[in-house]
């Protein structure tokens, strides 16, 4: 009985797929890209002085996120209901 379930777990076994779908691959590549273009923006912004590096944190006004409430007031005041 061991034998059989142990030749059905390695038949399941040489089914698998251990190369990336193209799905999984174009995501691994845009992550790569957005961590490219990330880490280049940063040594751009660090060169033009707009944000800074103290005390191994950045510090810039670039780098404050607005809280969603700030965010959904901003957004009522600039819709304009159609008439």
């Amino acid at each position: 009985m061991y034998q059989q379930e142990e030749e059905a777990m390695s038949s399941r076994l040489k089914v698998i797929n251990y190369y990336p779908t193209s799905a999984e691959r174009l995501s691994l590549e845009m992550g790569e890209r957005l961590q490219k273009a990330a880490g280049q923006d940063l040594k751009n912004k660090l060169g033009s002085g707009e944000i800074k590096l103290i005390n191994g944190k950045y510090v810039g006004e670039s780098l404050k996120v607005n809280s969603t409430s700030m965010l959904k007031a901003r957004l009522r005041k600039a819709y304009i209901p159609a008439k």
